[in-house]
């Protein structure tokens, strides 16, 4: 008799994770080694425990618990398989979840228990291949992100080069003060006021102030702005 493979499930809500390991546990060539309702929990269990495979929910206690999770789970046990069982089709979600562990795969919750187990059998013995649309979304969600690092890189490099004045300015900016109350509280004309925020505009390239806020915010960078 071939060996069962050991299944850990982590599903927060309650009916459904019950749902889900009587329906493993029907089946003679899988094992439920251990259930738990949250992230913290799953991992908790499996550092007493081994398992071949985590069938995980991402969003549990937090949004991306599983993920989190996942990763943890990875660094006690880089062999073990995640398998995430979500609503989540975005291609952020699905970034994050395929980089969270050496061996990921991705099924919705729409699924039927059989293709479920369908999915941890062929995961186990490495017949697993990513849906095309699965595959297409890391590769959009992957080039997305490039050009965002290229963006702060650039961002950044500018940044850093551009006079105190300038960022005090930009720091004036992102708190959404008018020209006139810049030009007030710097006590300068408008024109100068205008006339630096023309030369902004030239050195990061864009059009409006606008853009400028707008990539800062993206980009997370605030700070960089309300340094001395």
């Amino acid at each position: 008799m071939e060996e069962k493979i050991r299944v850990a499930v982590a599903e927060d809500i309650e009916y459904l994770l019950n749902d889900i390991c009587r329906a493993l546990e029907k089946d003679e060539r899988i094992e439920v080694v251990a259930r738990a309702r949250s992230g913290k929990e799953i991992v908790h269990l499996l550092e007493g425990r081994s398992a071949d495979l985590v069938l995980m929910d991402i969003e549990m206690e937090s949004d991306s618990a599983g993920i989190r999770a996942a990763e943890l789970i990875a660094e006690q046990s880089p062999s073990v398989i995640i398998l995430f069982l979500t609503v989540h089709e975005e291609e952020e979600f699905i970034y994050q979840a395929f980089s969270s562990a050496p061996n990921v795969d991705y099924i919705v919750k729409s699924a039927s228990h059989e293709e479920i187990i369908q999915k941890i059998i062929d995961c186990f013995y490495g017949r697993n291949q990513i849906a095309p649309e699965i595959a297409r979304k890391i590769t959009r969600e992957f080039s997305r992100m490039k050009k965002k690092e290229r963006e702060m890189n650039y961002f950044i490099n500018v940044s850093f080069a551009i006079t105190a004045s300038e960022r005090q300015l930009i720091r004036m900016l992102l708190e959404e003060k008018s020209v006139s109350t810049i030009a007030r509280e710097r006590v300068v004309e408008v024109s100068t006021v205008k006339s630096q925020i023309n030369t902004l505009l030239k050195k990061f390239h864009v059009r409006r102030t606008k853009e400028i806020i707008t990539m800062v915010h993206s980009l997370g960078i605030e700070q960089i702005f309300y340094r001395d």
